[in-house]
């Protein structure tokens, strides 16, 4: 059966709940966010309430359910990192500060209206 590629373009915040609903069943959690499906009367259906917050294309030679993962890669930490790491170590005989007052209107009282 062919595929299709389900891809969320608008934000889901001021829908209807059902729609909601209907992006959470899809498998879309976010905008740019793109799932593939096979092109069923109920993926049709669904795609079709949520078609204002959704774009539809079909898709190549990929099976449903999968999509490349896309990582970040990591840096490597620097010099400077490591050094401000090994420099956040507590002794044992670091003391505690005591909690800053804050001064303010909320330390003033109320006078109560005649």
């Amino acid at each position: 059966m062919a595929l299709v590629k389900i891809t969320q373009e608008r934000s889901k915040i001021r829908c209807i709940e059902k729609h909601k609903r209907t992006l959470v069943a899809l498998g879309l959690r976010r905008i740019n966010h793109a799932v593939i499906h096979e092109d069923t009367p109920q993926i049709r259906g669904m795609v079709d309430l949520v078609r204002y917050l959704v774009r539809v294309e079909p898709a190549g030679d990929v099976t449903p359910g999968t999509e490349p993962a896309r990582r970040a890669k990591k840096k490597p930490a620097s010099k400077k990192t490591k050094k401000r790491a090994a420099g956040r170590k507590k002794s044992p005989s670091a003391k505690k500060k005591a909690p800053s007052v804050r001064k303010g209107s909320r330390t003033k009282k109320r006078v109560p209206r005649s």
